[in-house]
């Protein structure tokens, strides 16, 4: 597989982890609070806003990475800014369960996501060295 076709299979891939994840927690949280929150062993929170909000703009960088996908030369800028909302996403995923306020499932959840941040990285890193023939 040429380098041009995995970037873009690695973009679609990443945008559907982002959906694939984000719709069913964002749904299980509105009419299913106690099974989803109880897999992470988190509490229901009594304002879920902040948690609509959340997913909302996970679902948001989902369908960007899809779009970067279709046309891998253009929307970098999405990859830049999603990286930083992983790597925040992750750090709040180990500040949660340090302080015991969630199982360790959800700093795995935050490590896939860093790994799409180094998978993303290395991409824009061969694509301003010149390296990619975009």
């Amino acid at each position: 597989m040429d380098k041009s076709k995995y970037y873009k299979n690695l973009f679609l891939i990443g945008g559907l982890w982002n959906l694939g994840a984000a719709i069913p927690c964002w749904l299980g949280g509105i009419f299913m609070p106690d099974f989803v929150f109880g897999i992470l062993g988190m509490a229901v929170p009594t304002v879920m806003f902040p948690y609509h909000v959340m997913y909302g703009l996970i679902i948001s960088f989902g369908i960007g990475y899809i779009i970067v996908s279709r046309d891998i030369t253009k929307n970098h800028a999405i990859l830049v800014v999603g990286s930083i909302a992983k790597v925040l996403f992750f750090i709040a995923c180990v500040i949660t369960v340090a302080l015991k306020e969630a199982n360790m499932l959800l700093v795995l959840i935050g490590i896939v996501d860093l790994l799409f941040v180094c998978l993303f990285l290395e991409f824009l890193l061969s694509v301003k060295k010149g390296s990619l023939k975009t």
